[in-house]
């Protein structure tokens, strides 16, 4: 019986301000997976999830 592997899955990435967050973040939504984002940095999650629904598509939630 072959697995129903979902193309898409949710993720949640903590620290996705800067660094390997971001990166992290920028991979997942590149592969076409919604990112939700969480750091302190509010002003800086606002901007990466824009840029990640503009870039890839993907529904990116700070």
């Amino acid at each position: 019986m072959p697995s129903a592997v979902p193309s898409s899955i949710p993720v949640l990435i903590t620290g996705a301000s800067s660094g390997i967050g971001a990166e992290f973040a920028r991979g997942f939504a590149a592969r076409g997976h919604d990112v939700t984002i969480v750091a302190r940095r509010a002003d800086r999650l606002e901007q990466l999830a824009g840029d990640l629904t503009a870039r890839h598509g993907v529904a990116a939630e700070p």
